[in-house]
């Protein structure tokens, strides 16, 4: 489960008895910065963790736990997509040209031209980002 305290307190009163006996394990940002402390971790990135160890469903949660070294997991890997996702790249002046003015025609006539040079530069770009 993820959410809000209130959030979470609804959840929990719908799906069990009010008498049953469970174990509830919490984590929260300060938590996976705490356990994570030689990593120096932003809130940001503890967030993001907190957030993700919610994606596993129950039965992965049960078989694999969610301690440290699952939570040193999900943090390698939050790095791995944020460290992808701002790398630079290199993209020619010409592809971007086209692709700016393209986006520039588009909003303003809805984009009625031959596509063909915008795929490409598209394609060149996207193989730029992909390697």
């Amino acid at each position: 489960m993820y959410g809000t305290v209130s959030q979470l307190y609804h959840r929990l009163k719908t799906e069990f008895q009010g008498e049953e006996k469970i174990t509830l394990i919490i984590w929260r940002k300060e938590d996976v910065m705490k356990v994570l402390h030689d990593e120096h971790l932003t809130e940001e990135t503890a967030a993001e963790i907190v957030c993700d160890i919610s994606t596993w469903d129950r039965d992965a949660q049960h078989e694999a736990g969610v301690g440290a070294e699952t939570v040193r997991f999900i943090a390698s890997a939050v790095r791995h997509a944020a460290a992808r996702g701002n790398r630079p790249v290199t993209v020619s002046a010409s592809d971007l040209e086209i692709l700016a003015e393209a986006a520039g025609r588009l909003l303003e006539t809805g984009g009625d031209d031959d596509p063909r040079a915008i795929e490409e530069a598209l394609s060149r770009a996207w193989e730029a980002i992909n390697p």
